[in-house]
């Protein structure tokens, strides 16, 4: 029960310990009070490091801890506080035990009753009783000893009581077949900060790369309006939403991985919404099917959601066209395999093209200069200058493809001798001479609507 009942102070008051206790148990109370009343689950780890050496040798030890513990008690170990005495793990395993959890506990505070016991470092108290000599502040003068009460933790183990104590579990220890101990990589203690977790950050990491190579991916399929602008047609509605869910969620995901601070709960309310967002997209995954935040199980509900939001980070929005950059093969010639059938039955192809030339120079000289058919058949239009397939300039591509700013577009025809070297050759290759400096070419093939 708190005590939330201020120490009345008046003249005369006849000074005892009680009244300091009290006056003591009121200030941690209001302080935990209000730090649970204005914080969402503010308890567990800021800091955590286990000594990897010491398990190594069948022995766990806490060398780094800092945090609040589920009542309200902060602990720093081991600048404020020590650490806990490290715990032998090789008799804690019962017959076929593949893991074991450990837990930092301390006994809870009993009310009106014995919280503090001097040099007896067995006894089942929240506190020990520590001399330390301490100097004037002021003076630096006059050292005196004085009486502080030291946090009495210690590490439990799955299996044992942990009623009567506050405790944190700390890590879940592996036992190989051949008798080594080593931590499990996917468990997450309760934390107040995921920097303490290298497994969150980790799946922040991920989580990073995967929204900044979908937006790449995306971007690329926008329609450019100017340099500075993009536009989507009608065809693109279904990308431009998935893309905007991405570039939404993104800044907010790589500003909590790279700050590394955080409530877990800000990370997993942020993961929560982005993969809300996906299943707008998505035939098997609902927004009732996310897992609910879960503070004493970091593991599982982080590891549900992150698998979802995978899933769901998959999903690919159909696109009616393909892009077969033109490659050099030679000087003045560009080339790409058709390894597909539906690229030859397709009804549009389209030539964009790209050099340091005027707008209109470049739209009158490509139909003029550039040659298209077959890599091999390529070679004869140029030794006896014959033109290739037919080029037609088109103020604006269909609504399918995505208009670079820079190009110009051009329909290739689909006829004659040197369409029926394409076909044969299942390849298509284009010239380009001199005339176009530092040209780049794209082939973009509008495929049949499904």
């Amino acid at each position: 029960m708190r005590q939330l009942q201020p120490v009345l102070w008046t003249k005369g008051v006849l000074l005892t310990p009680q009244h300091l206790q009290t006056q003591d148990r009121f200030l941690e109370d209001l302080l935990e009070f209000q730090l649970f009343a204005l914080t969402f689950c503010p308890w567990g780890f800021q800091r955590l490091n286990i000594d990897r050496e010491a398990l190594a040798g069948g022995v766990l030890g806490i060398s780094q801890a800092a945090g609040i513990l589920p009542d309200g008690l902060l602990f720093e170990i081991p600048d404020a506080d020590p650490a806990p005495p490290p715990r032998p793990l090789e008799a804690c395993w019962q017959p076929d035990q593949q893991t074991l959890d450990v837990y930092l506990a301390i006994p809870e505070q009993r009310d009106n009753g014995l919280n503090v016991s001097s040099g007896q470092k067995d006894r089942n108290t929240r506190y020990l009783a520590e001399v330390l000599l301490r100097r004037d502040e002021n003076t630096g003068l006059a050292e005196k000893p004085l009486v502080v009460a030291r946090k009495n933790f210690r590490i439990l183990v799955e299996g044992e009581a942990v009623e009567g104590n506050s405790a944190l579990p700390v890590a879940r220890v592996v036992r190989s077949s051949t008798g080594t101990y080593q931590l499990d990589p996917h468990f997450v203690p309760p934390l107040i900060d995921i920097s303490a977790s290298e497994y969150l950050m980790a799946v922040a990491r991920r989580l990073v790369e995967l929204l900044s190579a979908k937006s790449s991916a995306l971007s690329d399929r926008r329609r450019q309006k100017n340099q500075n602008l993009a536009e989507f047609g009608i065809a693109d509605v279904a990308n431009f939403w998935l893309l905007y869910t991405v570039n939404t969620h993104l800044p907010e995901v790589r500003h909590l991985f790279e700050v590394r601070r955080g409530h877990p709960a800000e990370l997993y309310a942020t993961m929560l919404a982005l993969a809300g967002a996906l299943t707008t997209f998505s035939t098997t995954v609902h927004p009732r099917d996310l897992p609910p935040y879960d503070h004493a199980n970091l593991s599982r509900c982080f590891a549900d959601l992150d698998e979802k939001l995978r899933l769901l980070l998959e999903t690919v929005v159909p696109a009616n066209y393909v892009s077969l950059p033109l490659r050099t093969v030679r000087p003045a010639v560009y080339a790409s395999a058709l390894d597909r059938d539906e690229y030859l039955a397709a009804d549009g192809w389209y030539l964009a093209v790209n050099a340091e030339l005027e707008q209109t120079k470049l739209m009158q000289a490509v139909p003029e200069l550039v040659k298209v058919s077959s890599a091999d058949h390529i070679e004869h239009l140029i030794k006896q200058a014959l033109p290739g397939l037919q080029l037609t300039h088109i103020p604006s591509p269909p609504g399918a493809i995505p208009v670079k700013t820079g190009y110009q577009y051009f329909r290739v025809g689909k006829t004659g001798p040197e369409w029926q070297a394409i076909t044969r050759a299942r390849n298509v290759a284009a010239y380009v001479p001199g005339e176009l400096p530092s040209v780049e070419l794209e082939l973009l093939v509008v495929l049949p609507t499904k």
